[in-house]
């Protein structure tokens, strides 16, 4: 399930007409942090939700409907965790460049399928207590944390006997490696989709890939290893595959942890929901979808890369598949606002474009118009890294920019939405 970037939801989406005359009285105001929806009712009923109750109620029941797309994505997302975590049984078993190849695409698609949930987070912490948002925060941490210091993991080039693969005094087991995840800094991660990633590719380039035979059961000492006191479950082989096993294992559980985090929390916010006005419903999806760009995008990864640190910036760098996790992030974005729909068949689209005329004629544009650059910008990486810097600088600022333009027309819709 890799996905690519698809082009053109400015000419997929339908001309939609503004079915409401609306006063604006300012510019587009600063988008605040997200709330929890305990402060956001205190918002009064917007002009908008009074003249159209009809869109205020469809707004209501998509989001509801998009709780349930919350649960699919979730399920999903285990499936291919699950396949993932079989992909290595078969490689630890029989370690082959089949097998290998095997487990790289069915990260792919765990990966992928998991990015899909990037918004779904940001609209839960808006929903959940303070206990709940910063047990999912650091499920997250323990799931998709990136970037990562790959020498803390295993040998890179230069430092063949580097990372804890090669550190017999670190015991490898599930709780060990807990307790090493970020303990002395944050990118000093032991587990997560990104761990995996560095151990199945290695850091070498796509012609000098981790080989196969890293993978093999070291069933024997060498005499200079007996010699030395060695232990076989010592030797580096045989710790990779163990860490490689562990450090999957861990994050089924941990997925699962997640998952079962929302399930416990999806009636009380369902609840919430339908006691709550589609104005101050709206708000929250406007502030949940601009805090995934701003979080995602410009500060994980464009800023970094415009200030220097372009490696730092690169989500999987060792797949080089981070064009794909940019993608399934937008592609949540983009099936919440044109698919989800009730039973009338009204879309969010149509309901933001009826408060905003600005989101409905320029919205979309930068939307595809940044997610072209994106994935240039990405797909060029080994392109960039022999650029000038004034090349690379522009090609990022283009992508902040187009980005900065969709964080504002939601800022605009937010606007016009309550005042």
């Amino acid at each position: 399930m890799q996905t690519s970037l698809n082009l053109g939801l400015a000419q997929q989406r339908m001309c939609i007409a503004v079915l409401v005359p609306l006063f604006l009285i300012g510019c587009s105001e600063e988008i605040a942090e997200p709330k929890n929806i305990e402060s956001v009712k205190e918002i009064t009923p917007s002009a908008f939700e009074l003249l159209n109750p009809e869109l205020s109620s469809s707004a209501k029941e998509i989001i509801l409907e998009y709780v349930e797309q919350i649960g699919t994505d979730l399920l999903q997302a285990e499936i291919e965790i699950e396949i993932l975590q079989s992909s290595i049984v078969i490689l630890t078993g029989q370690a082959n460049n089949e097998n290998l190849s095997l487990s790289k695409q069915a990260w792919l698609n765990a990966h992928s399928t998991y990015e899909i949930t990037t918004l779904h987070r940001y609209f839960a912490m808006q929903l959940l207590g303070e206990q709940k948002s910063s047990a999912l925060m650091q499920l997250q941490y323990q799931i998709n944390h990136w970037p990562i210091i790959p020498g803390y993991i295993d040998y890179v080039n230069g430092y063949p006997d580097s990372g804890i693969v090669h550190d017999i005094n670190v015991n490898l087991d599930a709780g060990s490696l807990r307790e090493q995840h970020g303990t002395f800094d944050i990118s000093e991660v032991t587990l997560g989709f990104h761990v995996i990633e560095f151990l199945l590719w290695g850091s070498g380039s796509h012609t000098d890939p981790r080989p196969p035979e890293d993978f093999d059961a070291v069933l024997e000492l060498t005499p200079e290893e007996t010699e030395s006191g060695y232990l076989l479950e010592q030797l580096s082989n045989n710790r990779r595959r163990l860490f490689l096993s562990i450090a999957t294992d861990t994050l089924v559980k941990d997925f699962r942890a997640l998952q079962s985090l929302w399930l416990s929390e999806e009636p009380s916010i369902r609840r919430r929901i339908e006691s709550t006005s589609g104005t101050e419903l709206i708000v929250i999806l406007v502030e949940s979808m601009s805090a995934m760009l701003r979080g995602e995008l410009l500060v994980r990864s464009l800023y970094p890369m415009l200030n220097g640190s372009f490696f730092e910036g690169i989500q999987s760098p060792y797949s080089r598949s981070t064009q794909n996790a940019v993608s399934s992030q937008l592609s949540g974005l983009e099936r919440l606002l044109l698919e989800r729909q009730n039973e009338t068949g009204t879309t969010l689209d149509l309901v933001f474009s009826a408060i905003s005329v600005e989101f409905s004629e320029f919205f979309y544009k930068n939307f595809d118009a940044s997610k072209a650059c994106l994935v240039l910008l990405y797909r060029n990486r080994e392109r960039d890294l022999a650029g000038t810097t004034n090349e690379r600088e522009s090609e990022i600022v283009e992508c902040i920019n187009l980005l900065t333009n969709i964080i504002d027309y939601n800022a605009k819709l937010k606007f016009d939405l309550i005042n």
